[in-house]
């Protein structure tokens, strides 16, 4: 097992957003707390946290190979 270098802090992460007018938005962040934050913040008329449905994890991103040190 290898230590990461960046920690799970860094590790950005694709979310599906769907909310209950079926309308489904991509979003990358590191957590789901995160998300809701961005949501509140921005304000946006039926697209607030309280329209949420669900938030799906889709796929993890790494800012980099954790196998391999900078040079």
């Amino acid at each position: 097992m290898s230590i990461s270098k960046v920690g799970d802090a860094a590790k950005q992460k694709l979310f599906l957003v769907h909310f209950k007018d079926g309308y489904i938005k991509a979003v990358i962040a590191v957590t789901t707390e995160q998300i809701k934050a961005d949501l509140e913040a921005a304000n946006e008329p039926g697209r607030g946290v309280g329209d949420i449905e669900k938030i799906v994890l889709e796929q993890n991103y790494y800012p980099q190979n954790e196998d391999y040190f900078d040079v």
